[in-house]
Parts: structure tokens; sequence; C-alpha cells
């Protein structure tokens, strides 16, 4: 019986670890994506999907795009454009919790490329067209403007980041010497050149005090951080860098390059570390990526073996093609927020 009874024990023990396991198990989270689908008539619609289901944005046309998302609390903030009709301007968009909101004038073609929220405050940023033809480097918040640069010529806002009060904005600007296209951010309207040798800046983040800055220089894909450029490519490639996210002392940069088929693979690198995510007979591009713990995920566009172009997400390599109407020609992921269930 003593034999028995240190069974009967040792079974009730295990069977307690395995509850208090599972009762210490982190929920998934909820993925949302941002995106578009072009129908069948060549016509582009803004969407997002919330694990795995899709969400159609409303456009004044058949003509928009969703680019970026975010989420606070539980309202869902999605960043964009649309063309509202012929012969009229590109206008850029906000939509919170599906309703859509203009936030340029509509005076002058717009484009809204990402979005960020601090408390009560919704950040937009993108470009204006201003009254000579130029597109200039403007951020809007809670819908009011505010031009970053009034320089003669060309600059564009890319992406943002919020460190408390400091808002970093980075883009490109062609302003200044040397001539070119340079790789610039702005912290708190402050302009900083990161590099002046023809390059460009498509996301940042930051973690701590650390502030990580993505983008191209000539033909090198690199990220900066705080200002210290650190090469993802050697120039052997044709690469793009879409995206970047930190966690603890992990880098991870989303991008796509050009095969030895010559067709565009979606690819990211940790720690500079290279890995394709696109099946061998594909052709796929990786435009966002976002960090949980030790889960990571990167959204972007995949196609099948019939060339069907689809909105796909990778959850640690694993492809989740995201669902699609019967009537839709192809579909693009641009934008993903992770959100912890409550």
């Amino acid at each position: 019986m003593k034999k028995q009874s240190g069974m009967i024990v040792c079974f009730a023990a295990v069977v307690l670890a395995l509850m208090l396991f599972a009762g210490c198990s982190k929920p998934k989270p909820d993925i949302y994506i941002a995106g578009f689908e072009e129908l069948n008539d060549g016509s582009r619609v803004a969407v997002y999907w919330k694990n795995g289901e899709k969400v159609t944005l409303p456009s004044s046309s058949g003509s928009s795009w969703a680019g970026s998302i975010a989420v606070s609390g539980s309202d869902v903030y999605v960043a964009g454009f649309e063309i509202p009709g012929p012969g009229r301007f590109q206008q850029a968009l906000c939509w919170k919790n599906g309703e859509k909101i203009v936030v340029s004038d509509g005076i002058n073609t717009a484009w809204a490329s990402s979005i960020a929220v601090s408390g009560t405050d919704v950040y937009v940023v993108g470009r204006e067209m201003n009254d000579q033809a130029r597109f200039v480097a403007v951020y809007w918040i809670n819908g009011e403007k505010n031009v970053l640069s009034d320089a003669p010529l060309s600059s564009f806002a890319n992406a943002i980041a919020i460190n408390n009060t400091d808002v970093y904005i980075a883009g490109n600007d062609s302003n200044g010497r040397p001539a070119g296209v340079k790789a610039v951010y702005w912290q708190n309207g402050q302009r900083v050149v990161l590099s002046d040798s023809n390059a460009g800046v498509s996301a940042i983040t930051i973690s701590g005090t650390d502030v990580y800055i993505a983008g191209k220089e000539d033909t090198l894909a690199v990220y900066w951080k705080n200002g210290e450029k650190i090469n993802l490519t050697d120039g052997t490639v044709i690469a793009t860098v879409s995206a970047i996210a930190v966690s603890e002392s992990d880098v991870y940069v989303a991008g796509d390059e050009i095969d030895e088929r010559g067709k565009k693979v979606a690819v990211y690198w940790k720690n500079g570390n290279k890995t394709v995510l696109t099946e061998s007979a594909n052709s796929g591009m990786a435009h966002a990526v976002a960090v949980d713990g030790n889960n990571w995920y990167i959204a972007g566009s995949d196609t099948d073996p019939n060339n069907v172009q689809s909105a796909v997400y990778w959850e640690n390599g694993k492809k989740v093609v995201l669902a699609r109407g019967a009537n839709v020609l192809r579909a693009e992921a641009n934008g993903i927020a992770i959100s912890r269930k409550k």
C-alpha cells in the first residue's frame, strides 16, 4: 500500500505541475496586419486583418491603400490614402476603428506612410505636394499639419517612433550639400543627416535609449544604431529594407532582394544573419516586422506556383496566407502590429 500511495502522490504532483504550467503560459497575441487588395477591375481597396479575419476599410472610391497600423487599447488605427474620384487629388487618410478620417487638406496630393499613437495623440507621417510641385515631409498630430522641411527640394517622411515626449520621424531629403537624396531623421523637428551618399530611410524603432533606423545607402541594405551604420549586404545583391524591430539585444530587419533567378524574394536579417522566407519556386516581399518576446512576425506578400500574389505573414518562419475575396486579383500586406489580450 505504501508503494501505491507514493505513486498516487507522484501522479497528483505531475498533474498539479502541468496545471500550473498551463495557467502561467502566455496567451497568443492579437495580430493586426494592414494592406490592400487589388480587384479584377484594377481598383485597390484598403483592408486590415485581425488574426486572419479581413476588415475592408471604407473609401470614397475604388482606389485606396493601407500602409501602416497601430493598436492602442481597444482602438485600431490605420494610415494610408485614397483617390476620392476622377480628377481629384490623392489624400492622406487615417482610419480609427474602421471610420475614415481625412488628414490632408485635399488641395494638394498627399500620402500617409506611417502612424503611431501616444496617449490621446495620433501621429500620421507622410508627404504632401506644395505649390512648387515638390513633395514636402509632413506629419499630422490629431489632424493638424506640421511641415518638417520647407526647403526648395523634395523631402519625404516615411516612418515614426515615439519615446516618451520625443518624436522621431525618419525619411529622405534632397536639400543641402552635397546634392542628392540623403537619409535623415527629425528629432522633435530638428533634422539630422544620417548619410549623404544617395541614401534613404524606410523604418525606425526605439529600444530603451537606442534609436534604430533602417534603409539603404547606395546599393547596400543598412541600418543605423544611434547614428552608427551597420551593413546588411555587401553590394553583390540588389536588396531593399522595409522594416526594423528590436527585442532585447536582437535586431530584426525585414526586406527583399533579387535572387539568382532574377526574382524578388522576402528576406530578414537577425543580428545581421540573413534568412530567405520565400519558397524556392515563388517570389515575395517583406514589408513589416514585429516582435513579441521570442516570437517574431513578418508581413508581406508571396506568390503561389500559379504566380498568384497573396498577402501573408510569417510567424517564426511559418507562412500564413491571409484571407482574400473571390474577385481579388492580388493582395499585399504592408504593416503589422501585435497587441496582447488583456
